[in-house]
């Protein structure tokens, strides 16, 4: 499964199951003969890497607001305190991944980004350099094109 999809789907499962906080390990330190990773915020679940793609998805949260911090343990995890209303309501409400590992999907000029929910929410796209960037971000800074990763509301 494709590594943004695994973080988005434990994401969402532990806003669903009320977690404050979620951790990433990577499953060389949790088990040699396993292929899956043991998530906090569930019992069983798909793992995913520290990557920097993760570092980077992490850092577009925090900095629009969908997240109360992030950051990486000595073990090589990466720690994600995950934001909630004060009614106990996530803040993320909506998260769904958009270009596939077999369908990959392509903006090539800014005004092709469509604005859903009447400019709530971000997209989050990939640049020709390897980074993440927001929308916003894409539309401030001279974007000639990437792959459309996903929409969080």
């Amino acid at each position: 499964m494709h590594t943004l999809s695994n973080l988005l789907s434990s994401i969402k499962n532990a806003q669903k199951a009320q977690k404050r906080v979620l951790y990433f390990s990577p499953f060389k330190k949790i088990s040699e003969r396993k292929k899956h990773f043991v998530c906090s915020a569930c019992k069983i679940t798909p793992r995913v890497f520290g990557s920097r793609l993760c570092w980077d998805f992490c850092r577009i949260m925090y900095n629009e607001g969908y997240i109360h911090g992030f950051s990486q343990e000595v073990d090589g995890s990466l720690r994600i305190a995950l934001k909630y209303h004060f009614s106990g309501i996530g803040v993320i409400k909506k998260m769904e991944t958009i270009s596939k590992p077999g369908f990959r999907i392509y903006s090539s000029k800014k005004n092709r980004l469509s604005k859903k929910s009447q400019g709530l929410g971000i997209t989050i796209l990939s640049t020709s350099t390897g980074n993440l960037i927001c929308d916003r971000e894409a539309q401030k800074t001279k974007f000639g094109g990437g792959e459309i990763l996903c929409h969080v509301f």
